[in-house]
């Protein structure tokens, strides 16, 4: 006897989604109401646009196959906020030291701003950035993994 479902009762590739939002593996939520990518202050609705832009280009059909776009989507959203850290510290830095670094070279061009900026960082923070950098190194080839196994996928799949 089954006390969780009617063993006749079928579940179609939506209701499984639906159903199975959470992946042990690694934490990360998929499915449609998925956003376990997502801070408190991170626009929702753009990571539903970029999610929808994934899905639209692969066209997912079985559940593994949105499970891997879905994926796709975390990594690709990941990938660009260690992006935006990084752009941020260093524009932080850059405000900080933009008065000393006219000082040090007058008429001083982007570049000397940003490099400025980046040798007035307390040691802590570079080695934050350069972690950071890694994690989104790291992110985009996971990406590039998931996006060739999904290829695979439909490739011997196809429907």
């Amino acid at each position: 006897m089954n006390i969780y479902e009617d063993s006749n009762f079928t579940i179609t590739d939506a209701d499984r989604i639906l159903r199975n939002t959470t992946v042990a593996e690694d934490g990360i939520l998929t499915g449609p109401r998925a956003t376990g990518a997502l801070t408190f202050c991170e626009r929702k609705e753009y990571y539903k646009k970029l999610r929808a832009a994934v899905h639209e280009q692969y066209k997912p059909t079985t559940v593994y196959q949105h499970i891997l776009a879905d994926r796709m989507a975390d990594c690709i959203w990941r990938a660009e906020r260690y992006a935006s850290f990084e752009a941020n510290a260093l524009t932080l830095q850059i405000q900080r030291q933009w008065d000393n670094t006219n000082e040090l070279v007058p008429k001083a061009n982007p570049g000397i701003h940003a490099l400025q900026g980046w040798l007035t960082m307390d040691p802590i923070q570079r080695k934050s950035l350069q972690e950071a950098l890694k994690l989104e190194e790291r992110y985009w080839r996971r990406h590039r993994v998931l996006a060739a196994e999904l290829r695979l996928v439909q490739r011997l799949h196809p429907n």
